[in-house]
Formats: C-alpha cells, sequence, structure tokens
C-alpha cells in the first residue's frame, strides 16, 4: 500500500500544475516527497513537492475530475491519500469528510510519458543546448506571473487560434503573440533577465493550448529554454517543476 499525507492547498497547487482538463495520473510516493510526471503529443509537464509519506509506493487516479470536485468541498487543512495496488481502491479522507474512487488498469497520461523522459534526458545532459537534433539556443529567466496575462487569448480573440513566442535578447523580453493579421492579433510582453543568446531572436509556433499550460506554472521566476523554430523549455529547480511544450510548423502571417 501506498499512502501519504499533504495540506489540501498544496495538493491542489501540485495538480493544477498539469493543467485542468487531465483525466488521470500516476504519483510516485517517495520517503518525503511525491512526484508525477504526464506527456501527451502536446506537452510533457512533471513537478515533485514534499509531504509527509507513510508509505512509499504508487497512487494511481483515474478519475481526477472526481477527485478534484471533493477537493473543492472538503474544505480542510490535510488530506490522507492511500491505495492498495495498481487497481486498488483509492481512499482520500479530509476531517470527516472521505472518498473512494475506483482504479482502472490504464492511466493514459503515463502512455508518452517513458519516450518523452528519454528525449528530456538526452537534452538536460547536454545542459539544454539541445532538443534531438534542433540548437537550444536561446535561455532566460522570467517571472510566471508575467506570462498569465495570456488566458486572456480566448475571450478576445475566440476559440479558434494559434499561438507564437519570440525571444527577444535586445529587447530582454519574452513575447507571447496570439492570433493573426486578418482576425486580430493580441501580445503580453514579459520581461527577460539572465539571458544567455545570440543577437538573434528565437521564434516558435504553438496552438491555442498554450495559454492554458502557461496559466498553471508554478508562482515564481521560471527559467526558459528554446531556439528558432523549436521545443519551449521551462523549468523551475526549486519545484522540481520542468515542462516541455511541443512547437508546430511556423509560418509567417
Amino acid at each position: 500500500m501506498a499512502s501519504f499525507t499533504l495540506s489540501t492547498e498544496n495538493f491542489v497547487n501540485f495538480l493544477t500544475s498539469f493543467g485542468n482538463d487531465l483525466m488521470d495520473i500516476t504519483i510516485k510516493v517517495e520517503a518525503e516527497a511525491i512526484s508525477a510526471a504526464v506527456g501527451k503529443t502536446t506537452h510533457y509537464v512533471s513537478r515533485r513537492m514534499d509531504c509527509g509519506a507513510e508509505k512509499t509506493g504508487y497512487v494511481h487516479i483515474t478519475d481526477l475530475p472526481k477527485l478534484k470536485a471533493f477537493l473543492k468541498k472538503a474544505k480542510v487543512s490535510d488530506l490522507r491519500l492511500s491505495q492498495e495496488g495498481n487497481t486498488g481502491t483509492l481512499h482520500v479522507r479530509g476531517g470527516k469528510m472521505s472518498l473512494q474512487l475506483p482504479t482502472a488498469a490504464f492511466v493514459e497520461s503515463q502512455k508518452r510519458v517513458g519516450m518523452m523522459q528519454s528525449a528530456i534526458d538526452r537534452s538536460r545532459d547536454s545542459m539544454w543546448q539541445s532538443w534531438f537534433d534542433a540548437p537550444l539556443t536561446h535561455h532566460g529567466r522570467v517571472s510566471s506571473e508575467s506570462l498569465k496575462p495570456v488566458t486572456a487569448f480566448k475571450s478576445v480573440l475566440g476559440d479558434q487560434y494559434g499561438c507564437k513566442t519570440e525571444f527577444d535578447a535586445d529587447g530582454s523580453e519574452f513575447v507571447v503573440r496570439g492570433g493573426k493579421r486578418a482576425t486580430g492579433k493580441m501580445f503580453v510582453r514579459a520581461p527577460l533577465t539572465q539571458i544567455e543568446a545570440p543577437g538573434n531572436n528565437a521564434r516558435s509556433a504553438f496552438d491555442k493550448w498554450l495559454p492554458e499550460l502557461l496559466n498553471n506554472l508554478p508562482a515564481g521566476d521560471v527559467d526558459i529554454h528554446t531556439g528558432d523554430e523549436t521545443v519551449l523549455i521551462i523549468e523551475q529547480a526549486t519545484t522540481h517543476f520542468l515542462m516541455v511544450v511541443i512547437d508546430q510548423q511556423y509560418e509567417e502571417d
């Protein structure tokens, strides 16, 4: 059996890092921390958080929306989660409220984690200088709060829009743009510090899911690693947070 205790606020914060549309997740329970990673065709996210671990192992949550709904109603300071085996019932207790959820044998969010982790390990070994054959030439630090206004793109531009990013080393800005010339564009400019980059700007294209991913970044400063027409890697060492956003073909508009 794997089991751990954690404050409700911290656990909600932990789960939020992985995106609002996530349906399932596997949590690794270590001696003094929990960690998790999810992989999709569009992105990869991993995070670690200190907790009170009672028994190490894995907790598999295959109905995350119900768990999140319970966390909203529980209104308690601390939670205890436990599970016996990969498909055992998930037990969640908070104060005088408790929840039991069945667990399916397959966790969709884990399907691509291994493949993505191998690519991440190679990139980390290169000190974030490459992603496969693509060079990562632009590096800097930005406040996650300065990126979160991108969530306004949807209310202003509608549901159908693409995103582009620009690492402007000379202007010390990381720019996120939504929309296109024919229908309107919206920009968010985040100040960059600790810049390591050549003189040219690095530009990449992403789909409309980028704003939500940026909105779920942990609070505080994050490090950015990117290049021209390649992935966007965002890292926060203090929370062991890592996000890799997969780019799309860049087209001028």
